[in-house]
């Protein structure tokens, strides 16, 4: 999944594209670490999808299976999931682990934007 597979164009999946928005892009960019067998990761996925689509193109969000790209997360210091960083580029803002409320998520958002 290197490549973006879903519809809104602030929401993408893969290192791949996580590695290019970080070279090219300036906006925030939130990295949803999750699972396949993940209950929490597949609650918060609209959470996250909602707060992305609240800040009209300032957002994106990548998610990364950490089934798929185990050494990424591995390397990022993802230990469970889900697991969501906030970058500016190449720099963690915040990291957020575990099912979080959506408040929690959007001051995180709030304090960087």
């Amino acid at each position: 999944m290197s490549q973006s597979l879903m519809p809104d164009s602030n929401l993408y999946q893969g290192r791949q594209m996580l590695e290019q928005l970080q070279s090219q892009s300036d906006k925030l960019i939130l990295v949803a670490f999750v699972g396949p067998h993940c209950g929490a990761c597949a609650a918060l996925k609209p959470v996250l999808h909602q707060l992305v689509s609240d800040q009209k193109g300032a957002l994106v969000l990548v998610e990364i299976d950490t089934t798929e790209e185990f050494e990424l997360a591995l390397a990022m210091g993802i230990y469970s999931t889900p697991t969501v960083i906030l970058l500016k580029r190449q720099q963690v803002l915040t990291t957020l682990v575990g099912l979080q409320p959506k408040k929690r998520y959007a001051e995180a958002i709030a304090q960087f934007a």
